[in-house]
Order: structure tokens, then sequence, then C-alpha cells
């Protein structure tokens, strides 16, 4: 209500100052504009204070705690209240294209739309499994189908954490309403007092309010839009994961978790092998060529030493002939025998 007085003095000791500077030929006129604008700041102010009360009393009957519940949980909403009402869950799934198609039908069947979305590709890992997928969702939903649209999603997936928030906007809304009504009267006003006006000056100076007054209307209007979207459909966060299996809400018992224990150890060591089975053939380029050299040098070395080990045994043999016989070979052959030894291993490397 003050808002609305101190709007309207400047403009009425506007008026009255430049239309008083005028000649005095204008001054039945000046008490015409000063008695209308009175009557119109008067009943701006009355119907602003009757419309802003109103709203008020509607808020504080209607605040008084906590909103109540019908017997299946769903919240019931005052009529008159403006409610903005949003919604975040977090869902896992084990089906997860078949659940992101499930939510675009209901969604389409609702009448909603979405906002925004961000869902994940197909895609592997260094080892080669699949990366599990995941999606965040922003849509909108229609109000009076939200809760319909919940216990849906709830149905097709495991709910892991879900918060609620609901915002009252009525005392918002209403002041928005008043302060536009007001500024419509004055609107009316000024273009009453444009049709009497004769001054340029008292013509650029109603012109200029009414230009100041259509700029803030557009704004009202903007934002009493941005409530009635906000109010008539609610927001629903929802970010889906994938898993292979859904996380578990009750305790588990001692044979239960000694079950999945051996199952998660046989899997892995089922990977595991699996994992160096895929390395082994992977590699083969690289250790079949190493592996077939080794062999060769292995086979080469042992023929090699079989040879020496033959020519050892022969010179033992024939020196424990002469020990029986009481000859013993000299050194100079037993020199000659390693040296022809080694010359006929040389020979047969060769």
């Amino acid at each position: 209500m003050k808002k609305v007085v101190s709007l309207m003095i400047p403009l009425f000791a506007a008026v009255v100052g430049i239309t008083a500077c005028g000649s005095g030929s204008k001054s039945s006129m000046v008490a015409e504009a000063t008695a209308a604008y009175t009557e119109a700041a008067a009943e701006t102010v009355s119907n602003t204070s009757m419309t802003y009360d109103s709203a008020s009393q509607k808020s504080e009957s209607g605040s008084g705690g906590e909103l109540e519940m019908d017997a299946s949980g769903t919240p019931l909403l005052p009529e008159g209240r403006k409610l903005i009402r949003n919604i975040t869950m977090q869902v896992e799934t084990e089906e997860f294209d078949k659940m992101i198609s499930g939510i675009n039908a209901k969604l389409s069947e609702a009448g909603g739309y979405i906002e925004q979305s961000d869902i994940s590709g197909t895609s592997l890992n260094y080892r080669g499994e699949p990366v599990p997928r995941y999606g965040n969702i922003t849509a909108r939903i229609p109000n009076d189908k939200l809760d319909r649209f919940v216990g849906a999603v709830s149905d097709s997936g495991n709910v892991t954490n879900k918060s609620e928030s609901t915002q009252d906007v009525t005392l918002q809304y209403s002041d928005v309403e008043s302060r536009k009504k007001s500024l419509e009267i004055e609107q009316e006003r000024i273009w009453q007092f444009l049709e009497k006006a004769e001054s340029i000056d008292t013509v650029i100076t109603l012109e200029q309010r009414l230009s100041d007054i259509r700029y803030q209307l557009e704004s009202m209007e903007s934002q009493l839009r941005l409530y009635d979207n906000q109010v008539d459909y609610s927001t629903v966060y929802l970010s889906i994961s994938e898993v292979t299996a859904y996380t578990p809400v009750t305790p588990e018992t001692t044979g239960a978790r000694i079950k999945n224990g051996l199952a998660k150890n046989f899997e892995s060591i089922v990977t595991a092998l699996t994992n160096l089975l895929i390395l082994f053939i992977t590699t083969c380029p690289f250790w079949i060529p190493l592996a077939l050299l080794a062999a060769i040098v292995i086979s080469i070395a042992r023929r090699h030493n079989r040879k020496i080990d033959r020519i050892y045994a022969e010179e033992k043999a024939k020196r424990t002939a002469a020990q029986k016989t009481g000859e013993l070979p000299d050194q100079g052959s037993d020199k000659e025998d390693r040296k022809s030894g080694k010359g006929s291993d040389e020979d047969m490397d060769s």
C-alpha cells in the first residue's frame, strides 16, 4: 500500500507542477487533474490493500505446519495456494533401456516433457567388460499427475533415495498481482490525462511515465507466468544407475552372506581365468618366436655337451685300460688326444 502511495505522489506533483507553469487558462484543468488523480490514488490504495490482506489471510490460515496427507501418503494441496513441488529420486535398474523407454512413455501419457536429459552410451573398460550406464533426467509433470508418475518410476526400479520439497509462493504471487493491478489503474488514469493535456511538457512527462509502467507490467507478467508454470508443472530430478544386482534393503542372514560371498569369489576366479586366457592368446605373436628360438639354442647346447661327455668318457676308458695293462699314456699323447677331441668337436659343429 505504501508503495502505491509513494508511486502516485511524484507523478501527481509532476503533472501539477508542469501544468501550473502554463497559462492561467489552464488552471481549471489543473484542478480537474488534481481531483481525478487523488481519486485514482485512493481507489488504487483501497483495492491493493484489500487484495493483499485477502491473500495474507488465505496463506496464514493454511500455513500451520506440514502438508496434510491422505491414506496413501499423497500430500493434500490446499485450494487457492500456489505450491511449487520438486522431487529428487535415485533409482537402480537391471534393465536400463527398458526403464528409459518406460519413463518416456509415462511422460507422454501424463502430458509432461523432458526439460533436460543426460544418458551415457554403451562402452567397455580396459578389460573389455561393459561399463554400467547412467542417466540424469529432469522431467516436468502436471501437478495433478505427479504422484502417479513417481509411483510408476518406483515400481520399475529400486529407489535408493527420494526427497521432496514444497515451496509456497502464494504471498509472492498475490503481491505481484496487486502491484500489477495498481499499475494498470495508474496507466488508465494517465491515458485520461493525456486526452486532456494541452502542454507539450505535460504530454512528454506522461508518456515517459507510461513507458516505465509498460516495462514494469511486462516484467510482472513474465514473473506471474513463471510462477504459473512452476505451480502447474512439478519438477522431478531422476538419477538412474544400471546395476547387475539391486542394493539389499534388508540385512542379510549368515547363510545368505556365505552364499553371496562364494558366488562373488567364484565369479572373480572365472573372470581372472578368462582374462588370463585372453592375454595368452593375444600375446602369441610375441612369445611363440621367442619359444622356438630358445628351443633351438637349448637343443644345440645339449648336443655339444653330449659330445664333450662322450670324448671324456672314451679318454677315461683308455686310461683305465692302460692302468690295468701297466702302460700309462704319456702327457704328450694326452694333450694331443685332447686337441684332437676339440678339433673333432669343431669339425662336427661346423
